[in-house]
């Protein structure tokens, strides 16, 4: 089934581009914090993350949650909003129904408490993930619990009580995926590193092509291609740097065996830029 994806790049942060791949330059770039409206010819319009709000702002004003915005400061203009991007799509924030959730870190899911209509789907040990620890301890991993809604565990599904079942001939390093929707247009693929199991999502577009969105398995597509892992500081922000690496390296290894993968990390400006151009 082909599906309409639509890459929204709802506000970003700023930091040093050789931190996220060691390729990368000393100077200070913008990281898109990139959510992915998908349309469903039955289901309707659904998201893949949310991108940055201004509950991120809120949930950062008192300390020590405000060292996470000093870390990476954030812009989010009006125009970047997920309500004014929904817009130019001809929808509003109660028509999406449903939002897939790569993982709780604060840039993917800080518009969660605006989608008053939405059903969640995630990995259930990334939910496990910021219900547990100290304050401190989840903000040392980049989680902000005051971001998800306070019946959030009401409308929640885990992937893993879906429907398992086996991903395409190459795709073994990755184990079994999740169909979503029990039609087989969205994949669940488990990506675990960067948080404990973060959900990718496999699915294929209107231009008959698979789209892998790989959420932080990596964060740009120069990382992937050439297997250039981020510094090692940025393992203080990994919920496993062993897993992390390993799934970076299957990443590389299933890009170079597919060519024709569109793999789309969530804050890659290059892979934003293509695959939007892709579509114009």
């Amino acid at each position: 089934m082909r599906l309409a994806i639509h890459l929204l790049s709802v506000g970003h942060c700023r930091h040093c581009e050789r931190v996220a791949r060691s390729g990368g330059g000393w100077r200070t770039i913008n990281f898109p914090s990139i959510s992915a409206l998908i349309i469903h010819p039955t289901q309707g319009a659904m998201l893949y993350d949310t991108g940055y709000a201004s509950h991120f702002l809120s949930a950062t004003d008192p300390f020590p949650e405000r060292l996470y915005r000093w870390a990476t400061p954030v812009e989010l203009q009006p125009n970047r909003r997920l309500v004014s991007q929904l817009a130019a799509h001809g929808l509003r924030l109660d028509d999406i129904r449903r939002c897939l959730i790569s993982h709780f870190h604060a840039d993917h899911i800080a518009g969660l408490r605006d989608l008053t209509q939405a059903r969640f789907i995630c990995m259930q040990d990334d939910y496990e993930d910021i219900r547990q620890g100290s304050r401190m301890g989840l903000l040392s991993k980049g989680l902000l619990p005051a971001l998800l809604p306070h019946d959030f565990a009401l409308r929640v599904t885990f992937a893993e009580r879906t429907s398992r079942c086996a991903l395409p001939s190459g795709w073994a390093d990755f184990g079994d995926g999740y169909d979503l929707l029990g039609d087989g247009s969205l994949i669940a693929v488990a990506l675990p590193g960067h948080a404990p199991r973060q959900m990718g999502l496999l699915l294929r577009d209107t231009l008959d092509r698979d789209v892998l969105l790989c959420a932080d398995a990596c964060w740009s597509k120069a990382s992937w291609q050439a297997l250039q892992l981020p510094m090692r500081v940025a393992a203080m922000v990994m919920n496993d740097w062993k897993q992390y690496q390993q799934t970076m390296t299957r990443l590389h290894r299933l890009g170079t065996q597919f060519p024709e993968l569109c793999i789309l990390p969530s804050h890659c400006q290059q892979s934003l830029t293509e695959y939007t151009g892709a579509l114009a």
